[in-house]
């Protein structure tokens, strides 16, 4: 899995429409926690659904365990893991 951090304003933005308290500090931290941003088990399957269509990408089940989903840093490694998958031959 990728360990890559940078993400792009489309994630953030896709984040702050289901999690609104989740960047209310300013910049959005790999290491803020999504849970205590509100995301619980029906706002988690809609982010995933958000996120494979705004990236064209199908996360793999395997993928999506809790630590995905800890924090705004896990959850990017997941979906650029799936990125670099696509972009390769």
């Amino acid at each position: 899995m990728t360990t890559d951090t940078t993400w792009d304003e489309r994630y953030e933005a896709v984040l702050a429409e289901l999690l609104p308290r989740l960047a209310e500090d300013g910049p959005l931290p790999a290491d803020r926690a999504l849970r205590t941003a509100g995301l619980d088990s029906m706002a988690t399957v809609e982010l995933l659904v958000r996120l494979e269509e705004a990236y064209q990408v199908a996360i793999p089940d395997e993928e999506l365990g809790p630590e995905a989903f800890e924090t705004v840093g896990s959850l990017w490694a997941v979906v650029a893991a799936q990125l670099d998958a696509a972009a390769r031959p």
